[in-house]
């Protein structure tokens, strides 16, 4: 009858360990100017090789001469680690700025892009924005940058801080400490936000 309790207890602390270790959720606030403006939940559900990431974020921005708020939803599932498909969905004061998705079809992707649709012709992604909440880019060139539909080149600027180019001069810094992802600056012309992991 122990043995049989020792053996329950142990099956029952494996599993509830494979149980969290299936379940990664991150929280970040989102700063503008020294100020709490929003959140920003990052979701990843499976194992290293079959998960699908998350991310959900909102701002309330008050600008001198305008409120800005923006909504956004992204999407992504990974097959024996190669992205099968995503979307990235993005409204700013309810007009919708972005929407698109991403569809693996064999050798190549099918992106559509609102009412557009093309294709890329790469036959495997990795890594994309999302995949970098979760793991330090330390051995990649490059990821799928989801907003700009190609691959681009990932810098690291500084040790454990990695720059990705984004559209009209903007950029995406994401900053590690202890292998975990700590904050993302997020700059463009027109304004910067700094999501800093609670």
């Amino acid at each position: 009858m122990k043995t049989y309790f020792i053996s329950a207890l142990l099956l029952i602390m494996l599993c509830s360990g494979m149980v969290s270790g299936q379940n990664n959720v991150q929280y970040y606030d989102v700063i503008h100017r020294d100020q709490l403006v929003g959140s920003t939940v990052v979701k990843k559900v499976g194992n290293d090789q079959n998960f699908t990431i998350t991310l959900s974020f909102s701002a309330d921005i008050d600008f001198l001469i305008k409120r800005v708020v923006i909504t956004g939803r992204e999407y992504a599932r990974f097959e024996n680690r190669v992205l099968k498909s995503g979307s990235v969905y993005r409204k700013v004061n309810d007009k919708v700025k972005t929407d698109n998705t991403i569809k693996h079809l064999g050798s190549y992707y099918k992106v559509q892009d609102g009412e557009k649709s093309h294709t890329l012709a790469i036959e495997e992604i990795r890594d994309n924005m999302l995949s970098l909440f979760f793991s330090e880019p330390d051995r990649i060139n490059t990821v799928y940058a989801d907003n700009q539909q190609k691959l681009v080149s990932i810098a690291e600027a500084a040790p454990k801080k990695y720059v990705v180019p984004g559209k009209n001069d903007s950029s995406s810094t994401y900053i590690f400490q202890n292998g975990q992802c700590s904050s993302v600056i997020l700059k463009s012309k027109l304004v910067t936000l700094i999501l800093k992991r609670r």
